[in-house]
């Protein structure tokens, strides 16, 4: 019979668990994965603006009703996000991943086949869901895949998937509209879905790293929700409370047409371009929370210039999407940087609630007030103090860190 030395007693071997960090080129691999679903997210977000007129005459809509169909997407993650948030640190990056694209593509094919107002709403709800899940749990894949390795980078190409999906929809919406009708058009938007699921599947891990125990989640939620996080949440709030008007009514303001939606374009143009740049630059100099202030302050300034008509379209529209680039590479460059590893799924979850918060509130407001008075300048004038409120809440983020 063999007895153990006592240095075999003593000797801990500790348990084999799989979270050694993604090579190079699975990391790459994920964010194209990325890319695909959020683009598929990203068409669908912007199917509005473009189909006013068709969704107008065959719904007889008024501005608030076009203001509240676009917001409504974004209503899941007013109450959900941060629940999501929390429990996609725990739940299997590739399932949960599916789950939210099955969502996305009941709500894509509702809404293309409503046969009223309420489908429609319905629809974008159902979608609004399945693109929350996606929308956090890749956050938390790409921080946790690029953490300390070009971080910024990815999120500022993951950002710029955003734009690039309004810029193709805005540009092949009139072909579109002609071969296939509004509702042909939206079906092609649903078909994207499919086209991310097998990829999805490919890239994504089963099963992910820095999965905290449920006996210190609570607690641990908790510690992460300091004044860092909670200005931030509020700064990206207003700035989406004030941008997503921007899209949504300005190709009105513009002129309408192909001509206004071609014109409005050009901030997605901007942030497209723009956003991996921006991320490069954080990357190397570090200051994020100075680049979500001076976005948010030049769009406070852009609106007030809109809201008087001492700009022209063309150039409100590229400062906007300088803006566009800046706000969102930055915010989503900070949550690793002010909470634990094991907690960032729930710091995306919190600050993902406060901006869709801002996407429903703003446009319906907008709406409203160009119901009510016809007048560009006091709606553009409100959004510009919106921006200009998540302004002074990006002056005080100020982590010691950053």
């Amino acid at each position: 019979m063999h007895v153990p030395s006592s240095s075999q007693r003593l000797r801990y071997t500790p348990p084999v668990t799989d979270t050694t960090p993604p090579s190079s080129t699975n990391r790459w691999l994920l964010l194209f994965s990325a890319v695909v679903s959020f683009f598929a997210v990203a068409t669908t977000f912007f199917a509005v603006p473009p189909l006013v007129p068709e969704l107008t005459i065959h719904f007889g809509l008024s501005n608030f009703q076009i203001g509240l169909l676009v917001g409504s997407i974004a209503i899941p993650a007013i109450f959900l996000s941060i629940p999501l948030g929390a429990a996609i640190d725990r739940w299997p990056p590739r399932a949960a991943g599916n789950v939210g694209l099955l969502f996305m593509l009941i709500g894509a094919s509702l809404f293309a086949a409503a046969p009223s107002y309420a489908f429609l709403l319905v629809g974008r709800l159902l979608f609004g869901f399945g693109g929350l899940v996606m929308n956090l749990l890749l956050a938390r894949l790409l921080t946790e895949a690029f953490s300390g390795r070009q971080l910024a980078l990815a999120m500022g190409i993951f950002m710029a998937v955003y734009p690039a999906g309004m810029i193709s929809l805005f540009s092949s919406h009139s072909l579109m509209l002609g071969a296939f009708g509004w509702r042909g058009e939206l079906a092609v938007l649903a078909a994207l879905t499919l086209f991310a699921i097998p990829l999805h599947n490919l890239a994504v891990p089963k099963r992910g790293g820095d999965q905290p125990s449920p006996e210190t989640s609570t607690t641990s939620n908790a510690s992460a929700v300091g004044r860092p996080l909670i200005m931030l949440s509020v700064a990206w709030m207003l700035f989406f409370a004030a941008f997503s008007s921007v899209p949504t009514f300005a190709p009105q303001w513009v002129g309408g047409g192909q001509q206004g939606l071609m014109t409005v374009t050009l901030i997605m143009w901007i942030a497209m371009i723009l956003s991996p740049i921006l991320g490069a630059v954080i990357d190397r100099i570090g200051r994020p929370t100075a680049w979500v202030f001076g976005g948010l302050v030049l769009l406070t300034l852009t609106l007030g210039l809109m809201a008087i008509g001492v700009v022209s379209a063309v150039a409100a529209m590229i400062l906007v999407g300088l803006c566009a680039a800046a706000v969102p590479t930055a915010t989503y460059a900070m949550p690793a940087r002010i909470v634990p590893a094991a907690r960032v799924g729930f710091a995306f979850g919190f600050i993902t609630a406060f901006s869709n918060l801002g996407t429903v509130v703003g446009p319906p407001i907008a709406g409203a007030i160009l119901d009510a008075s016809g007048d560009w300048f006091l709606m553009w004038i409100s959004l510009a103090a919106l921006a200009g409120l998540g302004a002074m809440a990006a002056a005080l983020i100020r982590p010691k860190t950053l």
